[in-house]
């Protein structure tokens, strides 16, 4: 006798569309491609976290607008972004939640922001990370969204 076959684990799916023309995805060509695939895992990894195994989640993000602007005037911040209170995170995206036999659970477009991503520094923790902020944001809206622990 077979034991019977667990359901497979969520599954998330993350696609970038046209991201050269995002308002800001970090400098051109490598770095661009790397926070895009850091983004890509965070949401990956938050999905492993909050959904029931078998569901499956599809987001779709239409344009990114990273947290502070690299100030290439300055001397000496060539790789560095300078953060203030006019360069909030920004991602416009549109997500289907699918639950194990396919049922659609959730299907929305949304303009995800956090204008107040600076006074959030003292709760944001970071080992180092350039997305710390995008990430927080991000985190925010998925929990709120897929995590049954933060939904209402």
């Amino acid at each position: 006798m077979s034991a019977p076959v667990p359901p497979a684990a969520a599954d998330v799916g993350v696609q970038f569309v046209h991201p050269e023309h995002y308002a800001d995805a970090g400098d051109y060509g490598v770095r661009s491609q790397r926070n895009l695939e850091s983004i890509r895992r965070h949401l990956q990894a938050l999905g492993d976290r909050c959904l029931p195994a078998g569901h499956t989640l599809d987001i779709r993000i239409t344009d990114l607008d990273l947290a502070g602007r690299h100030e290439w005037w300055r001397p000496g911040t060539y790789d560095v972004r300078i953060m203030r209170g006019v360069t909030w995170p920004r991602a416009d995206l549109e997500y289907l939640w699918k639950d194990a036999q396919g049922k659609v659970l959730a299907e929305q477009q949304e303009r995800v922001s956090d204008m107040d991503y600076l006074s959030r520094s003292a709760f944001v923790r970071s080992d180092g990370d350039p997305l710390v902020y995008d990430k927080a944001m991000l985190t925010e809206w998925f929990e709120r969204r897929f995590c049954p622990q933060h939904r209402g």
